[in-house]
């Protein structure tokens, strides 16, 4: 059983469609940890009211002995209903209950003093590069001519500022257009990596990696993909910890793939807020009841 420091209560905030919020307070209560439920509904939110003069906002559920928070920006309401301005709303209780989040430097919170870096994927691969982790032969580019030097099926593309899955070089060749010989936007191109695919999770002092099996380029495009728990950790963890040391980062995932030629495994990208309850399943809830210790016990 988990105790919480000073017999306080974990904060858990976002949508209430998210699975893995669910998952989490799951876990929390099997290991009796109480709970303050700030979700949001589809149709419905709780109170809030917050003066900033005030510590504690009002709010239905009580705040006042929040020890650790974690929250997650709502994807799954717009997910559901597209145009029913879910996107707008979850932004919004998002910017609030972080902003609240953040001005209350005794409650616990994942990444609390992240660097920017960490929400660019540019930016990430350079610091990536330069501690050490093996990275992609990376090209950041909207130019017709460019994207047409890759032979087939030896590229991959994704988004730069992330949000979409990540496709072979000819899909999103075909699916563009081109004005004067470029793309309305950039997108990062790199070679194309191979399986073993392995995600490791850092949660404080405890790490736990996964193998992931997938028939597709991207596993995350249809929910088949075999997630199998490392026994070991690979050795990458040490530099992957270095690169989140840089970032101020306590939380994450990173995906690695493997390099075709050399073997090695190559660093992709660090999430700051990943999905993690098929994850945690496969774990029996070891993962989320690292994220509960490592927010709510002293």
């Amino acid at each position: 059983m988990i105790k919480s420091a000073d017999g306080g209560c974990l904060l858990v905030a976002g949508g209430e469609l998210d699975p893995n919020l669910t998952r989490l307070i799951e876990v929390a209560q099997g290991q009796q940890v109480p709970i303050c439920d700030l979700r949001h509904g589809q149709e419905e939110s709780p109170k809030f009211s917050w003066h900033l003069t005030q510590r504690h906002p009002r709010v239905e559920a009580p705040v006042l002995s929040v020890t650790g928070a974690f929250m997650r920006y709502d994807v799954f309401g717009n997910l559901n209903a597209p145009n029913s301005g879910a996107s707008q709303r979850a932004s919004g209780w998002y910017q609030t209950l972080y902003g609240w989040l953040l001005s209350q430097n005794h409650i616990r919170l994942f990444n609390r003093h992240h660097v920017p870096a960490v929400g660019n994927k540019p930016a990430m691969l350079i610091l990536a590069q330069q501690l050490g982790l093996q990275t992609p032969d990376t090209w950041i580019t909207n130019e017709a001519e460019e994207l047409g030097k890759y032979s087939a099926g030896s590229a991959i593309a994704k988004p730069v500022a992330g949000g979409d899955f990540c496709y072979s070089l000819e899909q999103l060749y075909s699916s563009i257009q081109f004005r004067n010989g470029c793309a309305a936007m950039p997108a990062i191109v790199q070679n194309r990596l191979v399986a073993p695919e392995v995600r490791i999770y850092v949660v404080g002092n405890h790490t736990f990696a996964f193998e992931i099996r997938s028939q597709h380029l991207d596993y995350r495009v249809k929910p088949d993909a075999e997630v199998i728990p490392l026994e070991t950790v690979p050795q990458e963890v040490e530099l992957l910890r270095k690169l989140m040391v840089a970032l101020q980062m306590d939380f994450g995932a990173a995906d690695f793939k493997t390099d075709p030629h050399t073997k090695q495994l190559v660093f992709l990208e660090l999430n700051s807020s990943p999905m993690f309850v098929r994850f945690d399943q496969v774990l029996n809830g070891a993962l989320c009841e690292a994220m509960i210790e490592t927010l709510v016990v002293s």
